[in-house]
């Protein structure tokens, strides 16, 4: 897997949660050749699922010089990304524990496989094990090889992902919490420390909540064109950008205290985000903060090339028209990237001159 890199196009997305930093020497191949196999399987129909192996990415063999908070906040946005979860617990590990934990906030299906006998109850006790699924509702698929674990691993993620295509999540309009969040504190001529220290929050909380889409790719520029394997680029939709905020409900309670508002002000919901008059609103409403989203990345890329307004006419049609038109909704992301910008201008200027 030299040439691995992170979430590659793909219908569906899936974190591979895997012991790191505690697994033992001897283990780290055998389970290195099973996370292989097991991704190759999951590339294939019906599945069709790219995984992301925090491994080959963030481990300290690949990334010894990252830091502790860029390689939480990179595997939480890989998290937020994912579908659903694959768990390997075959050995003790502190940071599968914390990657199902923020897999349980999110609402993410988790699968758990291991060759061990027991597994600790309060962590195949999450609320979306969906290993349950399963007519003898087990807590956990265990196995001996790969030739054991495929026929019952994939099983589970052909019922797990016929569920997501059941899902109506993409529908809701999102909430920029965080978008909120800073506006509100700097109406208050607050700092993040001086929010976090009056509502009992810590200021690094207060500016995870906050970030941006363009500040979290900024994290990471050190990191990439490196040696180690691809960190991917880090695209994401409104619906993943609320999930990476996320603060619970007991933080949002202490910071629309300390700010003076309502949660409806905080998480800047409006009319035209309660469904009134159906899913039908919803649906168009969730559609139209792409469209909004999309049309105002367009104009700043168009900004920095020189175009004329027939081949502006035809971007539009075809990053933002047809985009939401083609594509799987939780999947289209609100921003228009440069690469995408630059092959859709490189096309029309080709058919321009055939």
């Amino acid at each position: 897997m030299a040439s691995f890199q992170a979430y590659e196009p793909a219908r569906f997305r899936a974190y591979l949660s895997e012991p790191i930093t505690r697994c033992p020497q001897r283990e780290k191949g055998r389970i290195q050749t099973l996370v292989q196999k097991i991704a190759e399987a999951l590339k294939l129909p019906p599945y069709l699922t790219s995984v992301y192996i925090p491994s080959l990415v963030t481990s300290p063999e690949k990334r010894s010089n990252m830091t502790p908070e860029h390689v939480y906040l990179l595997d939480r946005v890989r998290i937020v990304e994912a579908d659903y979860i694959l768990v390997v617990a075959d050995q003790t590990s502190f940071g599968i524990g914390g990657e199902v934990e923020l897999a349980t906030s999110l609402g993410k299906p988790v699968i758990f496989f291991t060759r061990e006998q027991k597994l600790s109850r309060f962590l195949i006790g999450t609320p979306v094990n969906v290993t349950r699924l399963e007519p003898e509702k087990r807590d956990f698929i265990r196995y001996r090889d790969w030739r054991d674990l495929k026929p019952q691993l994939l099983t589970l993620v052909e019922d797990v992902i016929a569920r997501l295509g059941q899902s109506q999540t993409f529908h809701i309009p999102h909430w920029d919490i965080g978008k909120r969040l800073q506006t509100l504190r700097k109406n208050h001529g607050m700092s993040p420390e001086q929010l976090a220290l009056r509502a009992g929050l810590w200021p690094a909380q207060i500016r995870l909540w906050e970030m941006h889409i363009d500040e979290v790719r900024a994290e990471f520029e050190v990191y990439q064109g490196d040696d180690a394997s691809d960190i991917g680029e880090i695209s994401l939709n409104f619906r993943q950008l609320e999930q990476l905020a996320n603060p619970g409900l007991d933080a949002i309670h202490r910071l629309c205290f300390t700010l003076d508002v309502g949660v409806a002000e905080l998480v800047g919901e409006t009319s035209d985000q309660i469904p009134a008059q159906g899913p039908a609103k919803v649906l168009n409403a969730y559609q139209g903060q792409l469209r909004d989203a999309r049309l105002e990345s367009l104009k700043m890329r168009a900004h920095q090339y020189d175009i004329t307004y027939r081949e502006y006419d035809e971007l539009r049609q075809i990053l933002v028209d047809e985009v939401l038109e083609s594509s799987y909704p939780s999947r289209v992301v609100n921003h228009v990237s440069e690469t995408e910008f630059a092959e859709a201008l490189r096309a029309i200027r080709h058919r321009s001159f055939v």
